[in-house]
C-alpha cells in the first residue's frame, strides 16, 4: 500500500498546509494568523455502518491478496462473527492505528450492494482530504458527501466511477478538468489495497485563502458520508473455479483517514472537547481532534467566530490563510468603565472606517458611546485620571438620589 506516500504528497499539496506554512514565515514577534493541528477526525469518534459482517450468524468468506505483478492468486478463506472478537471486523477497525494494526479492516454483510459509511462530528470541523484503503475491490460506483447542518441536509463532493456518463450522467475529470465525477479510483485492480484519495481544495479552490468565505463552504462539515453504490469482481475470479462468487461479495476497508482539524477561522492554534464529547474506545495512539478553540487575537466563540466582550471597535474578521495578517479584533475605548461594548456600522461609518464601538452599561458614573463624560448630577475629579473608577464624583443631592 502507497498509504504514507500518499499522505505525505496531500499534506504537501493541501492549500490549508500552503497557508500555515506562509503563516510561519511572518515575524515571529507579532501576531499571526494561526490554525490547531490536522489530524485523523475519524479517530476517538464511531463510524457507522449498515451492516457489518457475521452480526446475524457466522459467515464465510474469501478474499484476494494484493498483487502488484498483477498475476492472480487463490484466494483466502476464512470465517467473519461479529460475536468473537478474533473473527469480528467491525466499522471501528477503519479507524485504528495504520501503523500499529496495518491489517485490521470493517467488512460488510454478504451480498449487500448498497453500502453507507458515514462519520459524525460533535461540532464543525474543517475537512481537507480523505484517504479510503480497500480490502476488497474498490466500488464501481460511489459518492461521497458531506453536511453542515448535523445531516439535516447532504450535497456531493465527487462522484466515482468506472464509467461517470452510465452511472451518474456526469463528466469524467480524466478527461474534462474539474468534473464532478472521476474514475481515476474506481478500477477492480488491485483487489486489495486500492485507494480513493480526495482533496478538498483541489482546483479551482487551490489558490484561495483557506479562511475565506468561498474556502469555507467547501471546507467546512459537521458529518461526512461514502455511498457504496456498486460492487465489483476482482478479475481473478474468473480463474478460480473452486470458490463461490457470493463468497468474495462484500465490501471491506482498511483505513477510512478523514484529514482536518478544528474549525477556527484562523484565531486558534490549540482546541479542546466540546461540553458533551464522549471520546470511544481506540488502540489508536494518535491523539483526538478536538473541536472547541481556544481563541486568540481577541476573538471568542466555539469557533472563534465572533470577538470578545470589549473588543468590538472594529468589525469581526476570520483571518488571512494567505498572508498571515491575524485581522485582531480591536479593544473599545470605554476608558475602564465598561466590561462589554457592540459594534455600530452607523458609528463606524460616521468615523470614516475607523471606530465602531459602542460601550455597554456604562458603568463608575459614566455615559456616552464611549463612557467618556460624567452622568448629570455628577462631576469629574480632575486630581485623578479618567479611567479609575471614581473619577466622577456626585454632589450631595446626587448622592442621596442614587442611596434612594
Amino acid at each position: 500500500m502507497e498509504v504514507l506516500l500518499a499522505l505525505a504528497t496531500l499534506l504537501v499539496a493541501s492549500a490549508l498546509a500552503t497557508g500555515i506554512n506562509t503563516m510561519a514565515t511572518i515575524a515571529s514577534q507579532r501576531e499571526k494568523a494561526c490554525n490547531p493541528r490536522m489530524g485523523n477526525l475519524a479517530i476517538g469518534r464511531r463510524i457507522w455502518t449498515d451492516t457489518v459482517c457475521g452480526s446475524n450468524s457466522t459467515e464465510l468468506y474469501c478474499a484476494y491478496t494484493d498483487y502488484p505483478d498483477q498475476t492472480c492468486k487463490e484466494p483466502k478463506c476464512d470465517k467473519c462473527s461479529a460475536a468473537v472478537p478474533r473473527l469480528s471486523h467491525p466499522a471501528s477497525a477503519m479507524a485504528d492505528s495504520t501503523f500499529k494494526n496495518p491489517r485490521t479492516w470493517w467488512q460488510s454483510a454478504r451480498d449487500v450492494q448498497r453500502e453507507i459509511v458515514q462519520l459524525n462530528l460533535e461540532a464543525t470541523f474543517y475537512f481537507t482530504h480523505l484517504i479510503m484503503v480497500f480490502k476488497s475491490p474498490r466500488p464501481a460506483a460511489m459518492i461521497l458527501e458531506g453536511s453542515q447542518d448535523f445531516g439535516l441536509s447532504w450535497r456531493p463532493y465527487k462522484y466515482f466511477s468506472t464509467n461517470c456518463t452510465q452511472s451518474f450522467q456526469l463528466e469524467d475529470d480524466v478527461n474534462v478538468k474539474g468534473a464532478p465525477c472521476t474514475s481515476r479510483y474506481s478500477q477492480a485492480v488491485p483487489c486489495s489495497g486500492g485507494e480513493v484519495i480526495y482533496r478538498t481544495m483541489s482546483p479551482p479552490y487551490s489558490a484561495v485563502d483557506p479562511y475565506s468565505e468561498k474556502a469555507q463552504d467547501q471546507l467546512k462539515i459537521t458529518n461526512l458520508r461514502v455511498q457504496l453504490l456498486k460492487q465489483q469482481r476482482c478479475p481473478c475470479l474468473n480463474k478460480s473455479l473452486d470458490v463461490k462468487p457470493q463468497s468474495l461479495a462484500h465490501y471491506a476497508v482498511y483505513d477510512f483517514i478523514v484529514k482536518g482539524s478544528c474549525f477556527c477561522n484562523g484565531h486558534a492554534d490549540h482546541c479542546v472537547p466540546t461540553d458533551g464529547f464522549r471520546q470511544v474506545r481506540t488502540t489508536s495512539k494518535l491523539q483526538v481532534v478536538h473541536g472547541n478553540c481556544i481563541c486568540k487575537h481577541n476573538t471568542a466563540g466555539p469557533h472563534c467566530e465572533q470577538c470578545a466582550a470589549l473588543y468590538n471597535d472594529k468589525p469581526w474578521k476570520a483571518a488571512n490563510g494567505k498572508t498571515g495578517e491575524p485581522n485582531m479584533c480591536e479593544k473599545c475605548k470605554c476608558n475602564g468603565h465598561a466590561d462589554s461594548c457592540h459594534f455600530n456600522m452607523d458609528v463606524w461609518l460616521a468615523s470614516g472606517n475607523r471606530s465602531g464601538g459602542v460601550c455597554d452599561n456604562c458603568q463608575h458614573n459614566t455615559e456616552g458611546i464611549h463612557c467618556q463624560r460624567c452622568k448629570q448630577g455628577f462631576f469629574r475629579d480632575f486630581q485623578i485620571p479618567f479611567s479609575t473608577p471614581e473619577a466622577c464624583k456626585g454632589t450631595a443631592s446626587s448622592s442621596l438620589s442614587s442611596d434612594a
